[in-house]
């Protein structure tokens, strides 16, 4: 037991990460934008880097810097106890050596009453400032032209005011007791606090088709702790040397663009799968006067994990648009489908949900207006929640999305090449309510709520009468924090402003 709570310890001490991530991009869009949500079917600025590549053989040279800003206000009501599913103080006259034969991942419960957290205490609310830096370069533009075509480059970059990195994982079942006690959202929280950056490359072959291609970067962190444990009695005493090595991957995506009829566009843009940032620990611990196993000839222990975050699936979209030209305005309404792979999913400890995920189909819409000097939209959204009915031992919680958005920039001419604009939008998205309920039904082999005291634990104390610790054991008792269900709702608001330079 004393060695448990040690390798707990040491993996709590000596965890870091370095994380990339395109989640906050994912979830708000390009809040620097006039039109968020549809970035993807025509892009007019350097967001055009990471949304929809092939646009930037559209644009002139320009340097773009925004500042953003989400507010969520977000909830989850728990379904109150029923009476008699506490974990009683009785469960430390159990052996717990003896427990949970034959269920994959159990982990000994504390009694409910030594709980470190009330269960619901965490806060779901949060304020998230975010920089958006982004450039546009047009490369042999004049001898480009005179062929009738283009090469631009452009690079998009998201910096949280938080850091340049947060992580903050949780477990999705009755593992998260030992923690914060509480359901979180799973695509939220620090998913929204990671530093972004792509770069890509577009061309342009004549009036009528243009092709866009980028890299999202990601990075992964190797970490080797060596500890050494010289007093049982105090294990906060380690002497601990630690080895990481930090590389980098890159994630590819590309986009089309083709115009087959005058003023009708088609658009579409395929992103591969983003682990944005994978940690993979490995402890070596030698703890004083411990008799290991048998058959551990090393003299150490060994404990290895990976954690991940802002996992991000493979997405599939496909647009249209049209241009109306009227007086000195072109009006352009659009239109788009996404499909997400969201059956690949792996959570913040690199594990596939035990219910799996279901792939989805989200719709953007919305209505652009420009001219030489302004442009406004407007947009709406609908991207339908993966997680499916989690009536089991998991706790995702997640809801269907809602929103609209509106936006406008203004442009100024300071010479005849060089412009100057400034604008603001919002969007406002609503996590439409969710009710969860768990399954009583269901058996722990098939993903059932764990019963944290089954009927193969052993009781060796006499403060309980045999009928007493017969009666405990066929009872389900749990500290599942989703237990006996949920509901969830919500909503996030996003601001933008944001400053231009083209030339």
């Amino acid at each position: 037991m004393l060695l448990r709570k040690i390798l707990c310890l040491t993996f709590c001490l000596c965890f870091s990460s370095m994380l990339l991530a395109s989640s906050v991009l994912e979830l708000v869009g390009a809040q620097d934008s006039v039109h968020p949500f549809t970035s993807r079917i025509i892009s007019t600025g350097a967001e055009a880097a990471y949304f929809n590549p092939a646009d930037l053989a559209t644009l002139d040279d320009s340097f773009k810097i925004g500042f953003g800003m989400t507010i969520q206000n977000k909830s989850i009501k728990h379904a109150a106890r029923p009476e008699g599913h506490d974990v009683g103080s009785y469960i430390y006259d159990f052996d717990t050596d003896s427990m949970g034969s034959g269920i994959s991942g159990f982990n000994t419960p504390i009694a409910t009453e030594n709980l470190l957290n009330k269960r619901g205490s965490a806060d779901y609310d949060s304020f998230d400032g975010v920089i958006m830096l982004g450039a546009v370069k047009n490369i042999a533009r004049k001898s480009l032209e005179k062929l009738g075509g283009q090469l631009t480059a452009g690079i998009y970059a998201v910096l949280p005011f938080s850091g340049i990195q947060t992580q903050e994982p949780f477990f999705n079942d009755e593992r998260e007791q030992y923690f914060s006690n509480s359901l979180q959202f799973e695509l939220y929280g620090d998913r929204l606090k990671q530093f972004s950056v792509a770069a890509a490359l577009a061309g342009r072959f004549g009036h009528y088709f243009r092709i866009g291609a980028g890299l999202a970067i990601s990075t992964y962190t190797t970490t080797q702790n060596r500890v050494f444990v010289p007093k049982t009695s105090d294990p906060s005493q380690q002497l601990i040397n630690a080895k990481m090595k930090v590389g980098a991957s890159v994630m590819p995506y590309f986009s089309f663009v083709a115009n087959p009829v005058a003023g009708w566009h088609l658009t579409g843009t395929f992103h591969f799968p983003t682990n944005t940032g994978i940690v993979k620990l490995n402890n070596e611990m030698q703890v004083m006067n411990i008799e290991y196993e048998e058959g551990v000839k090393k003299g150490y222990l060994t404990a290895s994990s990976s954690m991940t975050a802002g996992y991000q699936p493979i997405k599939l979209s496909v647009g249209t648009y049209y241009d109306f030209k009227v007086k000195d305005y072109t009006l352009t309404p659009m239109a788009s489908f996404e499909w997400s792979r969201w059956s690949t999913y792996v959570n913040r400890h690199g594990e596939k949900p035990l219910d799996k995920w279901d792939d989805t189909f989200s719709a953007t819409a919305g209505l652009l207006m420009r001219h030489p000097e302004r442009r406004a939209a407007f947009g709406f959204n609908y991207v339908p929640s993966p997680v499916p009915a989690q009536t089991g031992r998991e706790n995702y919680v997640d809801n269907d999305r809602f929103g609209f958005s509106l936006g406008y920039h203004e442009y100024f001419s300071i010479t005849n090449e060089v412009k100057i604009g400034a604008g603001i939008s919002g969007a406002l998205q609503w996590l439409l309510s969710r009710t969860e309920k768990k399954d009583l039904k269901r058996t722990m082999k098939d993903g059932g709520v764990i019963d944290e005291i089954p009927e193969d634990a052993e009781y060796y104390s006499d403060k309980l009468s045999a009928d007493e610790v017969d009666t405990i054991k066929k009872e389900m008792q749990t500290n599942n924090p989703g237990f006996p269900g949920w509901t969830s709702k919500g909503f996030l608001l996003n601001i933008g402003i944001s400053a231009e330079v083209i030339w």
